[in-house]
């Protein structure tokens, strides 16, 4: 087992050791542990553009998400959009009547 020095600053040494006295633990362990959490974590947090490529790979679907516009997340771009789907929906009803 390999040993790594650590300086602490006084408030983080006190912090330590009230948060190990509240888990029931020493310091070294509550380290070790937040450490082997941290390590555990993913970096970042997943876009969705990322869980759907992974759900794409996974189970070959859903492939219409990944097709569409990229700069949807502009939102000029997706008022555009829905104001273009809302005249488009007025006008089939208009020529309904």
């Amino acid at each position: 087992m390999q040993t790594i020095q650590l300086s602490l600053d006084e408030e983080m040494i006190r912090e330590l050791n009230q948060l190990s006295s509240q888990q029931q633990t020493t310091p070294e362990e509550l380290i070790k542990q937040l450490i082997s959490d941290r390590l555990q974590q993913p970096s970042k947090p997943k876009t969705v553009m990322e869980k759907l490529q992974e759900a794409e790979r996974r189970r070959g679907e859903p492939r219409h998400f990944l097709q569409g516009r990229s700069d949807l997340s502009d939102r000029d771009v997706r008022k555009a959009i829905i104001a273009q789907k809302m005249q488009e929906k007025y006008q089939r009803i208009q020529d309904q009547l």
